[in-house]
């Protein structure tokens, strides 16, 4: 699902992460299964050829997309021609909105470029212009779990809930933060309220999707939905996989459709479908018991790079928890970012 964030567009710039080192024959099945056996998987490594090909042919090989932000050098440049005053002084100065709005501009640009310390750097002293602004706190609660600072991100999202306790985006992340965290009965609440109340039919397909899985993994014998009018369109494949009326092969016509002319949902692309397929999935196969195969899932997602979508930042977290979990750092490689090697 596209983030949305009113004041950012948070993302995580990462290396390719590659099956090598996941461990055992479940994982060694998957890097190298019989035809047909994961999908999924197969399609993911089919489209990687394809933008391999198509950028040797000059081509860009995936959907073009326009973030709508400065350059990092534009937003800088803005900020420094506005004369903005120190963060002691910023909130009683008479223009605090306007500087508040240039420190996200920065903030927005650090995130697209990876610098996830700038970026909070960034976030707070927009706040020393707004402070206790539900919108600030919530984009750099976002920020921070895509750093995977996840205490940070915890405390900064309580703060906006309590601020906003109604608010969709905050209840989300909190779920994301107890979903990575195992704290299934606190997913499941706020995954349930979010697919309740999210006013968005297609984005309350989400939240489904996050409850369901949250009482999959939690252990719940037989998961619901929260029962309202579905949207149109994706994910609701998703949805009817999780119930059992799609197959995972089935998934891949509705995934290859993305692309189509006739495809007028936003953000829906092959490649972004993919993203979210791989994630969902994925986590299905983890609720099996099958880790191993879903860490193979998660890596495929990494590898589509799209970037603005929340599953991207929580399959990262995912194989970070993993990593740790065998005793291995999260992601040692520079920035701490994965490597091919991981």
């Amino acid at each position: 699902m596209k983030r949305l964030l009113p004041l950012l567009l948070g993302v995580i710039l990462i290396s390719p992460v590659s099956a090598q080192g996941v461990g055992d024959d479940a994982a060694n099945d998957a890097a190298n299964p019989p035809q047909g056996m994961y999908p999924l998987l197969e399609r993911a490594r089919e489209r990687e050829a394809e933008r391999a090909r198509a950028s040797m042919d000059g081509k860009s090989g995936g959907p073009e997309i326009s973030f709508g932000y400065l350059t990092l050098r534009e937003a800088l440049h803005s900020r420094d021609q506005a004369h903005v005053p120190d963060d002691s002084s910023c909130a009683g100065s008479l223009g605090a909105n306007r500087y508040a709005a240039l420190h996200n501009d920065v903030a927005a640009s650090r995130t697209l470029e990876g610098d996830f310390p700038g970026a909070a750097a960034d976030f707070r002293r927009a706040l020393a212009c707004r402070p206790r602004d539900a919108e600030i706190l919530g984009a750099l609660a976002g920020v921070l779990f895509d750093a995977r600072d996840l205490a940070g991100a915890r405390a900064v999202n309580n703060e906006s809930l309590s601020i906003n306790p109604r608010s969709v985006s905050s209840n989300r992340l909190a779920g994301n933060l107890d979903y990575v965290e195992e704290r299934w009965a606190d997913a499941i609440a706020r995954f349930r309220y979010v697919a309740a109340s999210d006013d968005d039919r297609v984005r309350a397909g989400y939240g489904q999707l996050m409850l369901w899985l949250a009482q999959r993994r939690g252990g719940v014998a037989r998961p619901e939905f929260v029962v309202r009018t579905p949207g149109d369109g994706w994910p609701q494949p998703l949805l009817l996989y999780m119930r059992g009326e799609y197959t995972e092969a089935e998934l891949i016509d509705r995934i290859n459709e993305g692309d189509s002319e006739d495809n007028t949902q936003p953000n829906t692309s092959t490649d972004e479908r993919l993203c979210e397929a791989l994630f969902y999935v994925g986590e299905e196969y983890w609720a099996r018991g099958q880790i191993d195969v879903a860490r193979l899932y998660f890596a495929a997602l990494v590898n589509i790079r799209v970037l603005y979508f929340l599953e991207h930042g929580l399959a990262i977290a995912e194989i970070a928890k993993l990593q740790v979990e065998r005793g291995q750092p999260p992601f040692p490689s520079k920035r701490g970012q994965p490597s091919q090697e991981d």
